[in-house]
């Protein structure tokens, strides 16, 4: 990808982005910034321009987006140190890449079935809120190296499973 093509969210998305990257929920993020919910949503819609990433795309694959082109910082993992499994290293490579759990189970190599319980259990591993926030935490000890992703960026529908 060359730096031409990289796009910067705007300083008021860029607010808006450091609340999301720690998995606060859109009318928390209005009430701290003092904005209404209405603009919380309509920043993240914008933002969500970023290579890799759609307005269709899950809140998971939006913060693996803005991690990996640098438009928000990763907070410290809520466990420092917490050791992944290779398989779990991969479900949480394919929920940063993937909105639908068809597309999760499918590149994670994994069930259908098995997605929400698989992630449940990094979420608690990992001591993640959610699944944007466990995207975070695989950013924190670079799980999810900007690298193995930039494959990924050159196509905006990349980041969803239609």
């Amino acid at each position: 990808m060359t730096t031409s093509r990289r796009l910067r969210i705007t300083p008021a998305q860029e607010h808006v982005a450091h609340h999301v990257v720690r998995a606060a929920p859109n009318a928390e993020i209005s009430a701290k910034l003092h904005l209404p919910e209405f603009t919380v949503r309509s920043h993240i819609k914008k933002g969500s321009k970023i290579p890799g990433c759609t307005t269709r795309s899950s809140r998971a694959v939006y913060v693996h987006a803005l991690l990996t082109h640098q438009q928000a910082s990763a907070p410290p993992a809520p466990r420092p140190g917490t050791q992944l499994t290779k398989p779990g290293q991969q479900v949480l490579r394919t929920v940063a890449e993937h909105s639908r759990v068809a597309g999760i189970a499918s590149a994670a190599g994994i069930h259908r079935d098995d997605v929400r319980p698989e992630t449940a259990a990094l979420r608690d591993k990992t001591g993640a809120v959610d699944d944007a926030h466990l995207v975070n935490t695989g950013h924190s000890p670079n799980i999810l190296v900007p690298a193995q992703h930039s494959a990924s960026t050159d196509s905006p529908a990349e980041g969803t499973d239609r």
